[in-house]
């Protein structure tokens, strides 16, 4: 049988923006996936849809990576994994096996790290010792979208208007009263990071992060989304009825919680750029294996010249599409030099990049089951699996609409609301 693939996986990117323990944990990681996750790839998602044990046995194995809490600092006993390019990268290896497993940790991730840059020690002393621990899963969950809401909780033009969560601070307690959906690990996590509001006439002033410990009282659980992609990270919504939590668990304070709520947004959509094209690389080494072994006319299928340019059409969005997140995570690692990460523009960047790679992932998943006909859909393939994990992926994070709106505003003054006199007049004459 001819070679699979001649790649030289080095050369995917610029290896020395890479320190030596970025490159060892990289290739523990990319390891892990090859012989923990590849093999049991379709048993994964049959785990779904019974009791999730393979799912959490799988999460489990993963804890000698220090994933779970390796993003925490050193002084609480993680590695200080705080770069968006080493995540990113990660995230790029765990997307080629499955990406859902990466998205469960990236709960954790996005729950604390607000607690992290503001150096909270009432917050991060409370939660982190559980985040370490090598012997048991520990799932947190960043909680901000509502069931009226849609994507208005990202909505940067809204500032803070469409939060219907109420934060009151009372006795030197934070009351907690709201609904969320659609929140990664609710129901399972302890650790809860509710994006709520102290006033909605505020704006962005009124914009509060504040610190949930569950089981609590006044907390309910409504229960799992059924989804057909992502499946082995769970969704859920919640409700919140007078929950009470010290008043130092909130992340910082007013003005300072909104830019740590964008800021979230755009290391995560950085994150989910390289997911997607680790959902992108799973695929095309699909394809090459499956057109290698296929013969179609006398020869194999990726030696007819329109096979051939379909595949080099995989391969480039694959590249575009890493050299872009990678571009854009070295660019937000260095706020000093490019601007804080919630600036409109690193969050224009990170947009860019996630609806980018994300539209590359599905365009590469379509063109891969044109190649291999209808063994592209089947389930004896993983081809079908890659394309419902990135159409989710799409979707989240405020979807690809409203993030092609923030990648405008890095280029000029967007606003939704811009006056329109004439729209005025249209409404007096009607």
């Amino acid at each position: 049988m001819a070679q699979v693939s001649i790649e030289r996986k080095e050369n995917r990117f610029v290896q020395e923006l890479l320190s030596p323990s970025d490159k060892l944990l990289l290739s523990s990681t990319r390891d892990f996936v090859d012989e923990q996750i590849m093999p049991v790839r379709r048993e994964l998602d049959e785990s779904t849809r019974s009791d999730y044990g393979l799912v959490e046995e799988t999460l489990k194995k993963m804890l000698p990576l220090g994933l779970q809490g390796g993003f925490l600092p050193e002084e609480y006993g993680g590695m200080g994994l705080s770069s968006a390019l080493t995540t990113a990268l990660l995230a790029e290896e765990m997307g080629r096996g499955d990406a859902a497993l990466f998205t469960s940790l990236m709960g954790g991730i996005l729950a604390m790290r607000p607690a992290i840059k503001t150096d909270n020690r009432e917050v991060l002393e409370h939660f982190a010792p559980r985040f370490v621990q090598e012997d048991e899963l520990c799932l947190g969950c960043f909680a901000a979208t509502e069931p009226q809401g849609g994507s208005d909780i990202e909505n940067a033009d809204l500032m803070g208007s469409g939060i219907t969560c109420a934060a009151a601070l009372r006795d030197g307690q934070w009351v907690m009263d709201g609904t969320k959906v659609w929140s990664v690990n609710a129901g399972l996590a302890g650790a809860y990071c509710v994006v709520a509001s102290t006033d909605q006439s505020l704006g962005d002033e009124g914009i509060a992060l504040v610190y949930v410990e569950v089981p609590t009282q006044g907390f309910t659980f409504l229960g799992f989304e059924d989804k057909e992609g992502l499946r082995g990270s769970r969704q859920g919504g919640f409700e919140l009825k007078g929950v009470r939590v010290p008043e130092g668990w909130r992340a910082a304070g007013p003005g300072w919680d909104a830019e740590l709520l964008w800021d979230n947004q755009a290391f995560a959509r950085i994150v989910s750029a390289g997911l997607a094209i680790g959902m992108a690389q799973g695929t095309l080494d699909e394809v090459l294996a499956f057109t290698t072994d296929r013969i179609a006319a006398g020869k194999p299928i990726r030696q007819h010249t329109v096979c051939a340019t379909m595949l080099a059409d995989i391969a480039m969005g694959i590249q575009a599409g890493r050299d872009n997140y990678v571009n854009a995570a070295y660019l937000y690692d260095r706020p000093e030099v490019y601007g804080d990460g919630a600036s409109v523009h690193m969050l224009s960047r990170a947009s860019a990049a996630k609806v980018f790679c994300c539209d590359a992932a599905i365009n590469v998943t379509n063109r891969a089951m044109e190649l291999m006909g209808s063994y592209g859909y089947v389930t004896d393939y993983y081809v079908e699996k890659y394309w419902r994990d990135a159409k989710t992926l799409q979707l989240w994070e405020g979807g690809a609409q409203l993030s092609r709106l923030d990648v405008v505003r890095g280029y000029y003054d967007f606003d939704q609301f811009h006056r329109n006199e004439l729209y005025e007049r249209i409404r007096e004459i009607s």
